[in-house]
């Protein structure tokens, strides 16, 4: 068996990939991992073993092709080779963010049927235990830690089968294997109460991370390092820690946990990395706050490199490079000021960063570059797995998400009003169990995105505005305003809420009291409240009112919570134009119109400090 050829990759499968790299590199390492403080490193022929194991033994327990097998955790090594395994087993991953709440996990065990889950360790196995669903569960296989086994629970070192010939069985479930069969799921929100699950077919995988040939052609060209630390339920993360192993030369670092992820980066020194803009933007901060609390000569010396640096930039940007002797003194000016502010982080090795899954605010992109960091912006979504557009020249200036990728079995257009259009080998093929959403999404092969987006004059994409209503995070999280809305409103103190958050932190909501039931509850207990605006000012209103969030959000997962709220002095409605006549919420004219409200509710300081550091 050769080794892989990347541009021939139709009918190939996970577990046909798998096989091929044992079969060409079994000595080779593939994965590093962090365990009680040591790095260890894990080879092909090592990771296709412990895979092997666990396969088996789901087979033995009745596992049959086709079924689905949940997975919530953390980030780890151990994750990723359960994931291997029931896709070499025939079955079909689903992946579960281990910040779900129990009535989430229920939904998501329910809607996809699953016979088996993995989780990471006791808290995600507290969670399964307290859901309806958990008697239907064959097994609960516990990844950390030495559980003790009990009913249907049991450790993942208890649960893999010895096997003599790990080659063999994984060969023989290759050959099983079509690009064609669903290999997983992917849960994404949606505009109703309920998330998503994305169908994806093995070839939806592999064609889809395959799209950073177009995009990154250096990952297939010599080996890379990614810190992953995104979570593994998602595209992101399942393409680097997952696919981009199998098909380019991307060498993915596991930590002890992703909220360790930091101190990772400072070790590893990634010199490829694919996160959202919050992270790009908390580490600028983070930059700017150790060049403010300098002493009088840094700050100085960093000025002095900042002035010659955004002259470099403009040469950089213009014409792709800067003259000779420019060039020459940014070299100086960032081997003396930006390099050892970026190794204070492990980003000084950072040769090809890339940002999605939320506009990226343009003057801190603009910061990194200036401080050499050749950082750009693509654009992709959970029903495409990779990217369709990107930014391809270095040092891109801010404000759009590139162009179309030069793969001409991927198109992009846009259609008459503004939506962006996308067909492709790697596109997603339906909603599981959601017939109607899926012919919505999809249409003769073109996948709506639900972005509108424009062709500025130099004829690269930018992103306008959301046909669909979704919350994108600064921290990449893809939320459904409405369901937690939804949730906000079985309150019979609250008429309205409008969750907003879209590029930003976290979510906050402004909350429109029920003027009746608030003002009957507030009158027998408060003197001298006569009017609606009374209502809005009362301390004692707004401690009702935090309470009743606080209920809301301990039905709701962690990143769906409401971290702040303010109570508004006016309804929304049609009048003041934040509603449709069917009282649909106009989402941008709500961002309009209550901005400085909005803004009022979030921490600016680490935009100060971008701000300051930009000068």
């Amino acid at each position: 068996m050769n080794e892989l050829n990347l541009d021939e990759l139709e009918g190939e499968t996970i577990p046909s990939l798998l096989s091929k790299r044992l079969a060409t590199r079994p000595n080779q390492v593939g994965f590093f991992e962090k365990r009680s403080g040591a790095w260890r490193d894990l080879t092909w022929d090592d990771y296709a073993r412990r895979i092997a194991g666990i396969s088996q033994s789901l087979v033995d327990h009745g596992l049959q092709r086709g079924d689905s097998v949940a997975l919530m955790g953390d980030v780890s090594l151990e994750w990723v080779i359960a994931y291997m395994a029931v896709i070499n087993a025939g079955g079909v991953a689903v992946g579960i963010y281990f910040t779900s709440s129990v009535a989430e996990l229920d939904y998501f065990l329910d809607d996809s049927a699953s016979k088996f889950i993995f989780v990471g360790g006791e808290k995600e196995l507290n969670t399964v235990l307290r859901t309806e669903y958990v008697d239907k569960l064959k097994n609960i296989v516990v990844l950390d830690g030495d559980t003790v086994q009990e009913n249907q629970v049991i450790s993942a070192a208890c649960f893999a089968t010895p096997v003599e010939d790990h080659v063999g069985l994984l060969h023989r479930q290759a050959e099983l294997a079509r690009a064609d069969q669903i290999a997983s799921v992917v849960y994404t929100s949606g505009t109703t109460a309920r998330p998503k699950g994305a169908l994806l077919t093995h070839r939806s995988l592999i064609e889809g991370v395959g799209t950073l040939r177009a995009v990154c052609p250096a990952l297939f060209r010599e080996p890379q390092r990614v810190v992953v630390h995104l979570p593994l339920s998602h595209v992101v993360g399942m393409g680097q820690g997952i696919v981009s192993p199998l098909i380019s030369e991307l060498r993915p670092y596991f930590g002890e946990s992703s909220a360790e992820f930091a101190d990772t980066i400072k070790e590893v020194k990634p010199t490829y990395w694919m996160a959202p803009p919050r992270f790009y933007q908390r580490y600028a901060a983070q930059i700017a706050a150790i060049v403010a609390g300098g002493d009088a000569q840094q700050r100085a010396a960093y000025r002095l490199a900042m002035s010659v640096a955004r002259k470099a930039l403009k040469d950089r940007a213009g014409s792709g490079e800067a003259k000779p002797f420019l060039q020459t003194l940014f070299n100086t000016c960032y081997k003396e000021v930006f390099e050892p502010l970026l190794a204070r982080f492990g980003l000084d090795q950072l040769q090809y960063p890339y940002t999605a899954s939320a506009p990226m605010p343009a003057d801190v992109m603009r910061l990194w570059q200036t401080w050499g960091v050749n950082l750009k912006e693509c654009y992709g979504q959970t029903e495409l797995v990779g990217t369709n557009a990107s930014q391809m020249r270095d040092w891109s200036k801010p404000g759009s998400i590139g162009e179309p990728i030069g793969d001409p079995r991927w198109q992009t257009r846009v259609a008459q009003d503004g939506e962006m259009l996308v067909s492709g080998p790697g596109l997603f093929v339906g909603y599981l169990n959601k017939p109607d959403e899926t012919k919505e999404a999809l249409t003769d092969g073109w996948l709506h995105t639900g972005d509108m987006v424009k062709v500025n004059e130099d004829g690269l994409l930018a992103l306008i505005d959301r046909k669909k209503e979704i919350i994108n995070t600064s921290g990449g999280k893809s939320i459904s305003p409405a369901q937690i809305e939804n949730e906000i409103r079985q309150s019979p103190y609250i008429s309205e809420a409008a969750v907003c958050g879209d590029g930003r932190k976290y979510l906050v909501a402004l909350i429109e009291v029920d003027s009746t039931t608030m003002m009957s509850w507030a009158q027998q207990r408060i003197e001298g409240l006569t009017s609606y605006a009374d209502l809005c000012a009362c301390e004692s209103v707004i401690r009702l009112v935090e309470g009743e969030l606080a209920k809301a959000n301990q039905k709701l997962a962690q990143v769906e919570q409401i971290k702040c709220f303010k109570i508004l002095h006016e309804e929304l409605s049609v009048e003041n134009g934040v509603m449709t006549p069917t009282r649909k919420k106009r989402r941008k004219n709500i961002e309009t119109r209550y901005k400085a409200l909005i803004d009022s509710m979030y921490d600016d300081e680490e935009e100060r400090l971008i701000r300051q550091a930009e000068r």
